[in-house]
């Protein structure tokens, strides 16, 4: 049974022409993390919102654990709907110290055992008598997050919680967010515009593109078989072969924009074959440009009906004007 269903919840502003949220609908189960992503103004933050009880829903219903927290009859304020949430600044209080603000929630201070656990778990513990200001923004981070599970919520939110720390940060703080969720069998719903917070953290994505999910799936499902080519693209680099010239792919998508079906290849998954070597999954081309990456080449390959983006092997040896046959590896 899942813990949280969304079911087709709309919600329009005045002030625009277009819905913030069109018949969005998505479940997750007790104790999956779930990443809320699409480009700025595809309506993450708004459902965010509206799942805390901080927005009304224009149609549509919001259950949580059985409980239904909207409908077209229901709202449960923000306060009853027994979610934390973390905003994006993560809002701590300046005047009070780390401990006091981690008590702050109802019920924070209820078991003293469980509450020493989290902020162990954490990474703050010794931390408890400095104030916010006193603290990395990292550190700020965990003290939101353990404020906001000291209250012993169904279901957490969370709004970009990576988005205010530096790339030096971003990977520790990651596994350490991961943990807290998976130690404390967290249900977690966040929003995020960065794809690779997204892929390393979520069990489930729902990918929304102008108020509506384009696509739900596993992270891995959705980075190797989207849905369109606008969901390809928001995962990176991405080469559409049309499907005429390719052959063997267990995934297609209709491009309506070409009006054809097309195949998506990723940059990596290109290779340098034998230039006699005859196979319809081969492009014959020369080489227009390339930059070291440092771990990889990135190649841009010239042939007769399209130009490739390829990542080769940093040690390949070639240069701008050298003649490449590849083939692609539709297996991964």
């Amino acid at each position: 049974m899942s813990l949280l269903s969304i079911q087709n919840v709309s919600k329009q502003y005045t002030a625009t022409n277009a819905p913030a949220l069109n018949g969005v609908s998505f479940d997750s189960e007790r104790g999956k993390i779930v990443a809320l992503i699409g480009v700025s103004g595809s309506g993450k933050t708004t459902l965010l919102r509206i799942v805390a009880g901080l927005e009304t829903p224009d149609a549509g219903i919001v259950v949580l654990d059985g409980k239904t927290l909207n409908s077209s009859s229901v709202f449960v304020s923000p306060e009853q709907r027994n979610c934390g949430l973390v905003f994006q600044d993560y809002a701590l209080f300046p005047n009070k110290t780390v401990y006091q603000n981690i008590v702050f929630g109802k019920g924070a201070t209820d078991d003293s055992v469980r509450l020493k656990q989290l902020i162990d778990m954490a990474g703050i513990g010794g931390l408890e008598q400095r104030f916010p200001h006193e603290i990395s923004g990292g550190q700020q981070q965990r003290v939101a997050l353990v404020r906001a599970l000291a209250t012993r919520p169904k279901l957490l939110l969370l709004d970009e919680p990576l988005s205010h720390l530096d790339s030096d940060l971003k990977d520790s703080v990651r596994t350490e967010l991961l943990n807290l969720f998976r130690k404390t069998d967290t249900t977690t719903l966040f929003v995020s515009h960065d794809i690779e917070d997204a892929m390393a953290i979520a069990d489930r994505m729902v990918v929304m593109r102008d108020g509506q999910t384009e696509q739900v799936g596993q992270p891995s499902e959705i980075y190797k078989r989207p849905i369109n080519s606008h969901v390809a693209r928001l995962f990176g680099k991405t080469n559409f072969i049309p499907a005429s010239l390719i052959r063997g792919s267990h995934h297609v998508f209709e491009d309506k924009k070409n009006e054809g079906m097309i195949v998506p290849v990723r940059p990596h998954q290109w290779r340098i074959i034998d230039g006699a070597a005859d196979d319809s999954n081969t492009f014959k081309g020369k080489v227009k440009s390339m930059t070291n990456q440092g771990a990889y080449l990135e190649v841009v390959l010239e042939t007769e009906h399209l130009n490739l983006t390829l990542h080769l092997d940093a040690k390949t040896s070639i240069q701008v004007g050298t003649l490449l046959t590849v083939g692609c590896d539709l297996t991964e």
